[in-house]
């Protein structure tokens, strides 16, 4: 090995140590004596390893003193590559992947770094043309500009697949050395998990509390209306909805969830009259008002004659003509997770996949018909 690569080796060394605060400002660094010993050097490697960090200003030398740690390195700026469905035709108020990807953003200016935010989708229809395509090309584009990393919300998964489309865009990344973190969903079915970091809330979790919310108020009848994608955030909804059925000894079976269409009058109101569900949850808040307009305008009374919970609490949830009771998404906190795992990521690339599940949180309005279920049991004592 060559001095300046062996010297190489003590400099990288030091700077990584310096950054990661085993060696604070104003203490010593190793002596140069030890270095030597540690890496089997010799002691002129090690000299020209410190005297590059004295003439980078990080380390001050001197004969009495030794070598003090006087600066971090500078801070080093990167570009990041986001892939954020939603972003463009949901009005900013309505998406909470907007709040994702300012967090993103956010702790990237922090670091005086980039984050180029693209939105493939144009919305949210999974079946939209041209959608696997604008993935791809945008894939292209960031592997062109060599971006450090990139994060990845997730085409949804079609009944007929078993992985999402996006697997070979988070594969192509990774085979240009490019690391990956997901967003809110796997590439792969739940409950099965893929290799690549993931970041989001826990969909089980979240779909056992709403779904016990609604048995607590005495419902027993539930019905989960779901799109008809088999994403796995709302998959995972839906097997925690079950669990919770079944936690109050209660068997719903595949006859109690509905995939298709939510905005389709045609789909959901004959389903509605047919079963007459005590309540319902549906997959999240855009599709659970949509169902509420529909019932309201049938003539269905919401919560009286029908209860109604959704997921992520977008801030349209709290304005509907009745207020939806939903599960808050912490979105800032999705964010900033995720940057900062891909950080890990990018600093220590063998490290064991990092999957990270966050709480999420119950809100309760009027939809699910609590003051409802407060007056039944009134009368019930009066009685």
């Amino acid at each position: 090995m060559r001095t300046a690569k062996k010297a190489n080796v003590v400099y990288s060394y030091l700077l990584h140590g310096i950054e990661a605060g085993k060696f604070r400002i104003g203490e010593r660094i190793p002596a140069e004596r030890d270095l030597a010993a540690q890496f089997n050097l010799a002691r002129p490697t090690v000299t020209a390893a410190i005297r590059r960090l004295v003439k980078e200003n990080m380390i001050r030398r001197g004969r009495r003193i030794g070598s003090v740690v006087m600066n971090l390195p500078p801070r080093k700026s990167r570009t990041f590559g986001a892939f954020i469905m939603g972003l463009v035709r949901q009005p900013q108020e309505q998406s909470i992947f907007n709040a994702v990807g300012n967090a993103i953003s956010y702790c990237a200016a922090s670091d005086h770094s980039v984050v180029l935010l693209q939105d493939p989708s144009w919305g949210d229809d999974p079946i939209m043309p041209g959608l696997a395509e604008r993935y791809r090309s945008i894939t292209d584009q960031f592997i062109a500009r060599k971006v450090d990393g990139v994060f990845l919300m997730p085409q949804w998964i079609m009944p007929d697949q078993q992985i999402s489309a996006s697997a070979e865009i988070a594969d192509k990344l990774e085979h240009a050395a490019i690391p990956v973190v997901l967003i809110d969903a796997d590439i792969v079915r739940y409950p099965a998990r893929s290799h690549f970091d993931l970041v989001g809330i826990d969909n089980f979790h979240s779909g056992y509390i709403l779904a016990t919310h609604f048995l607590k108020l005495g419902c027993r009848k539930i019905d989960f209306f779901a799109l008809a994608t088999r994403h796995p955030t709302q998959e995972a909804r839906i097997a925690g909805y079950l669990n919770a059925m079944e936690a109050f000894g209660l068997h719903p079976d595949a006859a109690c969830i509905h995939h298709g269409n939510l905005l389709d009058g045609g789909f959901v109101l004959p389903i509605l009259r047919q079963r007459r569900p005590e309540a319902i949850l549906v997959t999240n808040d855009l599709r659970a008002a949509a169902i509420m307009r529909m019932v309201l305008q049938a003539g269905i009374k919401v919560p009286d004659e029908l209860r109604i919970g959704g997921f992520d609490d977008m801030p349209l949830a709290a304005h509907l003509s009745v207020p939806l009771t939903t599960i808050r998404q912490p979105a800032v906190s999705i964010g900033s997770i995720a940057y900062h795992t891909l950080l890990k990521r990018i600093n220590d690339p063998g490290l064991a996949p990092m999957h990270t599940d966050l709480n999420s949180e119950l809100v309760v309005r009027a939809s699910s018909g609590v003051r409802v279920a407060a007056h039944a049991r009134t009368d019930k004592t009066r009685t």
